[in-house]
């Protein structure tokens, strides 16, 4: 099979802005599940990124981030990558550059309104975790 020309693919393709009646993507609410036990340290909080979302986000410990706790690490691994993190968020200042720069392409842009402030107190070993997305309502 041939594939279409480039040109022909771009002018049959249509992709709506916003799909309608999509349905919020939400983590699970079991009160036992790594989600909620141990649970995050503050929350919940909102950011509404350019596509027409609102996106809920929890402070974890990041040792306690779901995704750490079903890596089938133990608890003392855990701890000592908790201790990576907070020496990596107390010394690795915004003004350095930690990697060089790429030699080819070009580095993907973040939306604004994702990149969020911890509270106080938060501000080392903590990360912000989304627990829900949802079409932003008017």
């Amino acid at each position: 099979m041939n594939p279409m020309p480039h040109t022909n693919r771009r002018n049959t393709c249509h992709f709506p802005d916003r799909p309608s009646g999509q349905q919020p993507l939400v983590t699970p609410e079991d009160a036992e599940s790594c989600w909620k036990k141990p649970g995050p340290a503050a929350g919940p909080f909102k950011a509404n990124p350019g596509d027409g979302s609102t996106v809920t986000y929890y402070w974890y410990r990041f040792a306690d981030q779901p995704s750490l706790l079903n890596a089938d690490l133990t608890d003392a691994e855990r701890e000592i990558l908790q201790q990576r993190v907070e020496k990596i968020h107390r010394h690795w200042t915004k003004d350095r550059n930690y990697l060089a720069p790429p030699t080819t392409g070009k580095l993907a842009d973040l939306d604004q309104a994702l990149m969020v402030t911890p509270p106080a107190g938060l501000e080392v070993g903590y990360v912000p975790i989304a627990t829900r997305q949802e079409m932003r309502t008017k």
